[in-house]
């Protein structure tokens, strides 16, 4: 009863983070892919990841209603996705040999790590994959994995893996883990029978997806599959972002007690492999491999670790097990367990505390400000249900490509021939100021904190120059989006405004009206502009 309450608490406490914490940068771009399916996606658009958590974010996409919603809806429908992981995990405990109390306190402190509770619901492609891996793994240890069973667990393999090529490392964990448990036993036929099914059954939906997205031709998104991740996760990519070690470290110190009962089960299982029942050896050395991968990856990113620690979690109770026979130490143990659930909870309150209401209502602005046809860029994709400009996806690799480039590069491009009506600005974007900026300060006007808009501030009497990004017909408004009727001075001569103009720089004279005006594209904008400076925190802690 006590253990129930206390995982209930826990995904009440999930779904509220979801609905209130921060967003990474990521979660945008990987929610607003959804838009190019059906129409696009590896035509136009090719992306360098796969495209399975794509399909499933097209929920989102349909459900919602507006940019905001739709972050929302998938912040809750990835959610429920890990209420499916916990189920499985539940289900796996008692697949090899836990009890039902057991079997719950892997759940219960599985929702106590915090790069779990705090990261399994973002809006990402490592919950799916990991949902998917869970499946599989239970899919073998649960009963004997004869033929049929083997491969069903590699089409589940299969769908990680094109949720995020990174599942490659959950289809060599449970590869190793079938064929390891045979040869163990000396069976060598068997193993290879595992193998080649378990290979089978991964290849079918990969072969169905690059057929699926490439018609008759097929190879080149084969060719993607393998190939395009490869730029990102490489070791230079890595290194450009001084290295991130440091994360293995962070989620060490925080769940240390955590870690020192599952590294301690699993340690204490391993001695005993040999004696093992089968499904539990398949999941020992699951377990130890993808923990191993996970932890010796070079992009160690927080969110990486939810596609391990489902797995050590399965472990925990043997701590306990292996104390039974010693009242005082096990009382122990669970004092130390107590402490780190309490912890756990008072962290999840702190992190409750940085919450996305800015973020969210800059994309509400941000969309209001934009018409359906209207384009926009900043290099994040914070509007999920709106056209870009580009799909420059401005990470380091990006930044750092773009300041070599300069003029060459694909952001200064994007400026000089196919500019977005607005662009929403971030640390990113003032990262490539120093190559764009020359494009963009006599092109767009801040019309609130982190938000510009193809236009230009005036004022009365001075000559300004307005170098017109987007041809449109512009008007006159003052600092609060109301409509003036007043006359202005294009290029010499007197004209009354809506006024169409076509790209290239002109002069204007604003002449009768307020100390200050705006020239921006016809539309409504009363109530949308606010005075003030960027909000530079935005996307400060997401880490934390």
């Amino acid at each position: 009863m006590v253990l129930g309450a206390f995982i209930a608490t826990k995904i009440v406490v999930l779904f509220a983070l979801a609905w209130n914490r921060v967003f990474i940068m990521d979660e945008f771009a990987q929610l607003g892919w959804a838009k190019y399916l059906g129409h696009g996606m590896f035509r136009t658009v090719w992306p360098s990841k796969t495209v399975g958590f794509t399909v499933f974010a097209k929920l989102a996409d349909l459900i919602g209603w507006n940019a905001k919603s739709v972050l929302l809806v998938g912040r809750m429908e990835t959610a429920l996705l890990a209420c499916g992981t916990l189920a499985i995990v539940y289900a796996s405990a008692r697949a090899i040999g836990e009890m039902r109390r057991q079997s719950g306190l892997v759940v219960l402190i599985l929702l106590c790590f915090s790069n779990f509770i705090e990261r399994v619901f973002e809006t990402r492609a490592e919950p799916l994959a990991t949902f998917f891996g869970a499946a599989a793994l239970l899919v073998a240890v649960w009963g004997e994995p004869r033929p049929r069973r083997v491969f069903f667990s590699g089409i589940l393999g299969g769908l990680a893996f094109l949720s995020t090529q990174k599942a490659i490392y959950l289809d060599v964990a449970l590869g190793l883990a079938l064929v390891g448990d045979s040869l163990l036993h000396k069976r060598n036929r068997q193993a290879v029978v595992r193998g080649g099914w378990l290979v089978f059954g991964w290849s079918v939906p990969v072969v169905l997806y690059c057929f699926g997205f490439g018609g008759n031709h097929p190879l080149p998104i084969a060719q993607n599959l393998v190939f395009g991740p490869l730029g990102v996760a490489s070791p230079q990519t890595a290194a450009e972002y001084g290295g991130l070690r440091h994360f293995v470290v962070q989620t060490l110190i925080r769940n240390s007690l955590l870690y020192l009962f599952c590294f301690g089960g699993m340690a204490l299982a391993l001695a005993r492999l040999p004696r093992l029942s089968g499904s539990r050896r398949i999941a020992l050395i699951f377990s130890v491999v993808i923990t191993a991968l996970v932890f010796a990856h070079n992009q160690p990113w927080p969110y990486i670790f939810v596609m391990a620690l489902p797995f050590l979690a399965l472990w925990a109770p043997e701590a306990f097990d292996a104390l039974a026979g010693k009242p005082l130490y096990l009382a122990a143990a669970w004092a130390v367990l107590v402490i780190a659930i309490g912890a756990s909870f008072v962290r999840n309150v702190q992190t409750l505390r940085l919450d996305n209401h800015a973020q969210l209502a800059l994309v509400a602005r941000a969309e209001k400000l934009l018409a359906p046809h209207d384009v926009y860029f900043d290099g994040i994709g914070m509007l999920p249900n709106r056209a870009e400009s580009s799909t420059l996806w401005l990470d380091r690799h990006a930044i750092l490509e773009t300041r070599r480039e300069g003029h060459q590069s694909e952001a200064w491009g994007i400026f000089a021939h196919s500019p977005p009506k607005i662009i929403l600005w971030s640390y990113r974007m003032e990262a490539i100021e120093p190559v764009v900026g020359p494009l963009i300060r006599e092109s767009y006007v801040q019309v609130a904190p982190n938000v510009r808009i193809a236009g230009i501030r005036l004022r009365r009497g001075q000559a300004t120059a307005f170098n017109v990004p987007i041809g449109a017909t512009y008007a006159l408004y003052d600092l609060n989006g109301v409509l003036l009727r007043d006359y202005f001075n294009l290029d010499g001569s007197d004209v009354k405004q809506p006024v169409p103009l076509k790209r290239g720089p002109t002069v204007i004279v604003f002449r009768i009206g307020p100390p200050e005006a705006l020239l921006l594209p016809e539309g409504v904008y009363a109530g949308l502009l606010k005075a003030g400076a960027d909000d530079k925190s935005l996307f400060a802690r997401v880490y934390e």
